[in-house]
């Protein structure tokens, strides 16, 4: 396994760790691939689906981008370390990781 795939599974970890610790999301999860952070929601049938992605910009910080309902990315106004884009993420793509949304 390369340094950054390991590096990219250690980031995924911790943001899906600052994620959850931010309030009822045990349904979410960050998964790495293709050197993105994929943020998945799952919902109660076990359908799964991203949701949006954080994009290594290098010196440790990412930016956060919300998947579009045609498979691409729009980025938003969100950058940083994995915990201001968790807080991003949490506060503006609130409704989106909401248990009660997913269907």
């Amino acid at each position: 396994m390369r340094s950054s795939d390991v590096t990219s599974q250690s980031a995924a970890s911790e943001l899906q760790r600052v994620v959850r610790a931010r309030g009822d999301y045990a349904h979410v999860s960050v998964r790495a691939r293709a050197g993105h952070l994929n943020v998945e929601v799952t919902n109660e049938q076990g359908a799964c689906w991203i949701v949006a992605r954080a994009t290594p910009l290098g010196d440790g910080t990412h930016g956060l981008s919300f998947r579009k309902h045609t498979g691409t990315y729009e980025p938003m106004p969100v950058s940083g370390t994995l915990e201001e884009v968790a807080d991003g993420l949490t506060t503006l793509l609130g409704p989106y990781l909401n248990r009660a949304n997913l269907r």
